[in-house]
């Protein structure tokens, strides 16, 4: 297979592709030790404050002749980043790709990749999977093994059985509806694990993010965001939900939770002084972000779910609500449902 690599990628896709190595690696015994440091990358990198790819278009702004050399030093100075990895890094933003990345995974075939995101299913399924059952085109990867699995050919692979199977079968139903759930089913659940937030003594407020808060038909993911003053209490007490399969923490500030139906549902935490910032950041749309961040960039601001970082003096400002994260930007505020192209933020100019 090969990677789908570029010079833009973001910082959530290039964590996935690290986590892909990562798990790759981890099929060869004498590579565990290089799949642990790249995992551990993938994390790192996930949760950034700035996309890489920013930061890069930055250096090659103000450093055009070092933008190379300023960037390997900076991704080598991030905590879980070495010179090694610091080095691939450099080489994708300036080439677009990562030849070492194309090699490792050169013999998996290509439906290993959409098989691998899904819950439950690692590399070492995954590429027995694809084998078995041919899986080389990822487009058609998820459709061709759901057809397998309901034909009950999936039961008779070693380390699966007829309960596997069957949970196989709901997890890729719901991928396969072109990876998105009708806006109207998403709701029924977002609605449900919302209200029963709202009466944690552990959190403030919660809300929709993503395609969920911006009401498109369908949504790919359920995403909420919650203030909290207690992450070890606040996951303890989701735990005890009723349609609540597994927790799992994802990071410092993201808690995943795999539903009884297997769909999963990720809860991003923030801090009531960043809420305006927080949420801007996780609704999008990402066409929207990406034309925000060259507005902002054009005024000597760079964005994050933190704040807005004021270029001349380093200087963090934060936000509790989105109108005035807007304001400050001199945008009015853009209701989610308008947040689409990026176009919409011409019009929104005070």
């Amino acid at each position: 297979m090969k990677l789908h690599l570029s010079s833009s990628i973001t910082n959530a896709e290039l964590a996935q592709v690290f986590s892909f190595v990562a798990q790759v690696l981890k099929l060869q015994p004498q590579d565990r030790y290089r799949a642990r440091a790249y995992e551990e990358a993938g994390v790192v990198i996930s949760q950034l404050n700035n996309e890489l790819a920013d930061t890069f278009a930055r250096l090659k702004t103000t450093h055009p002749e070092t933008v190379a050399e300023e960037f390997a030093e900076q991704m080598d100075n991030l905590p879980g980043i070495g010179e090694h990895i610091a080095q691939k890094l450099t080489n994708l933003f300036v080439t677009g790709d990562i030849p070492a990345f194309q090699k490792y995974v050169q013999d998996i075939p290509e439906g290993v990749y959409p098989l691998v995101q899904l819950y439950g299913i690692g590399a070492k399924k995954a590429l027995l999977l694809a084998q078995h059952f041919h899986l080389t085109d990822p487009d058609i990867a998820i459709e061709k093994l759901l057809i397998a699995a309901q034909a009950g050919q999936v039961r008779k692979l070693e380390g699966f059985g007829e309960k596997s199977e069957q949970d196989l079968i709901t997890t890729l139903k719901q991928k396969y509806n072109t990876n998105r759930i009708p806006l109207k089913e998403a709701l029924v659940v977002a609605n449900t694990i919302k209200t029963a937030l709202e009466q944690s003594p552990y959190v403030s407020d919660v809300t929709f993010l993503g395609s969920l808060r911006r009401g498109a038909q369908t949504v790919g993911d359920i995403d909420l965001g919650a203030i909290t003053t207690n992450i070890a209490e606040m996951k303890a007490y989701i735990k005890k939900l009723p349609n609540v399969k597994t927790v799992l923490a994802a990071g410092d500030n993201v808690i995943r939770i795999i539903l009884k139906n297997n769909w999963q549902v990720d809860i991003k935490l923030s801090n009531s002084e960043e809420w305006g910032s927080f949420l801007q950041h996780f609704t999008g749309s990402k066409e929207h972000n990406i034309r925000l961040r060259e507005y902002a960039l054009k005024k000597g601001f760079s964005l994050s779910e933190h704040g807005i970082k004021i270029k001349a003096t380093g200087q963090m400002k934060t936000f509790k609500d989105e109108k005035t994260f807007y304001h400050f930007l001199g945008l009015s505020f853009i209701p989610p449902a308008e947040r689409i192209s990026g176009s919409e933020i011409e019009a929104h100019q005070l």
